[in-house]
């Protein structure tokens, strides 16, 4: 479901708000958010600030991708975990067609999805624990050029970078990654795997997530491959 407000954008066009949003406008934010109690919290929280106006609103990725909302805004705040597609695929399809929109994902999860989601074309990555103010000041930074990121992500990013380009250095995977992907080898379902384990699907497929992350790699396969040369596993 889309809830636009006072949109007058054109359907199908990929205007530069930032460049024709003369001094004194409002920065024109867009929110896509499967919970409703949480998504008017942050319009909430986004309208103390006199400078930000929410211009349109979704619960899910692949309604807000056909939005002619998305037109009129600057910004967008998107959830990772949506109905259908998920917040890395919903920025991806936004940027695609809007490349000149600011995509903020804004997430109760952190390290696992952060590389993804900056891959996939996103300007930053909050989480959900910011206050009014950072936020304010996030969508400030994001439509100006910049990439707000949550300060508790900053470390995070650091060592993978040092991780990266040390070459000898092994990323460090958690009990539980190293279990999962051992079981991954051995040729386990996700479901056997949250069985076998006591967690949920859900949980199994987050933790996978988190290990390609840390190994640079994008499916189970070359996961498993990568952790077995590299001796972990």
């Amino acid at each position: 479901m889309v809830n636009a407000i006072n949109s007058q954008a054109r359907p199908g066009t990929d205007e530069a708000p930032a460049s024709a949003r003369s001094t004194g406008d409002p920065i024109k934010v867009f929110l896509i958010e499967d919970h409703q109690i949480v998504r008017e919290g942050t319009r909430r929280l986004l309208e103390l600030d006199g400078d930000i106006k929410v211009v349109g609103e979704s619960d899910n990725g692949e309604d807000a991708v056909e939005s002619p909302g998305l037109a009129m805004a600057e910004v967008v705040l998107c959830d990772m975990m949506l109905p259908g597609i998920d917040g890395i695929e919903t920025t991806r399809r936004i940027v695609s067609r809007h490349p000149r929109l600011r995509v903020v994902i804004l997430s109760s999860f952190g390290e696992g999805y952060v590389l993804s989601a900056l891959e996939a074309g996103a300007a930053g990555y909050l989480l959900k624990r910011t206050d009014q103010e950072e936020l304010a000041r996030a969508v400030r930074v994001a439509a100006a050029g910049g990439s707000p990121l949550s300060g508790s992500l900053n470390a995070m990013l650091v060592a993978r970078f040092r991780e990266m380009r040390g070459g000898g250095h092994r990323p460090t995977l958690t009990e539980r990654q190293r279990d999962v992907l051992k079981m991954v080898a051995h040729g386990e379902t996700t479901q056997a795997i949250a069985a076998a384990r006591f967690m949920s699907p859900a949980t199994v497929k987050r933790e996978l997530r988190n290990a390609f992350d840390k190994l640079g790699v994008n499916n189970r396969a070359h996961a498993v491959a990568e952790a077995q040369q590299r001796g972990l596993i």
